[in-house]
């Protein structure tokens, strides 16, 4: 293999969200990474510290990607509306993105600050879309974390084909959904 000139911390960033977002979150290795750039591996530790260091920047490109994604489909959008727009747009990322999406599942293996700041964005976006319902804090924590469980479930379970039944999955999200905002408005 020959040296590459020009290499830098973006190229390598660039091309390990592509290793992630193409074979999976656990496909990112140091070595793996060199075997795609056709370098050596002593080479990427010229520009970062170490593979956690790799992964912090592409959760933290993972977690922004899927804040904007939300963003966009819960704009001006209220109500049950809102919920249906955020979960779709949620469970669009996680099937066209699964490495990615799996990388957003990382804080303990991303810097607290940048992550954990996008992080509070999706939280308060969803917070922002359950006003209309008038909940008390606590229930409003609940709530938040009924609609991610609801949705990572989702998630996981088409992942690992564990919806044997042939009924399209976006109908039982969507009779799930509707239920769990039922539950909401009581």
């Amino acid at each position: 293999m020959s040296p590459r000139i020009g290499l830098n911390f973006n190229e390598l960033l660039r091309a390990s969200i592509k290793i992630v977002d193409t074979e999976g979150w656990e496909a990112l290795t140091i070595s793996y990474l060199a075997k795609k750039l056709t370098i050596q591996p002593p080479s990427i530790y010229n520009h970062i510290k170490n593979l956690d260091e790799l992964k912090n920047s592409v959760a933290l490109y993972a977690i922004t990607q899927l804040y904007e994604q939300l963003k966009e489909a819960v704009n001006h959008q209220r109500s049950e509306k809102a919920i249906f727009a955020l979960a779709f747009a949620y469970l669009n990322y996680a099937r066209t993105h699964p490495g990615l999406y799996k990388a957003t599942l990382s804080p303990s293996q991303t810097p607290k600050d940048e992550y954990h700041q996008t992080a509070n964005k999706i939280l308060n976006l969803i917070y922002e879309i359950m006003k209309p319902y008038n909940l008390t804090d606590i229930e409003l924590i609940h709530a938040v974390r009924g609609l991610r469980s609801l949705l990572h479930g989702f998630v996981s379970l088409e992942k690992s084909e564990g919806f044997g039944i042939n009924i399209p999955i976006d109908e039982s999200v969507l009779f799930v959904l509707k239920n769990y905002i039922s539950n909401l408005k009581q």
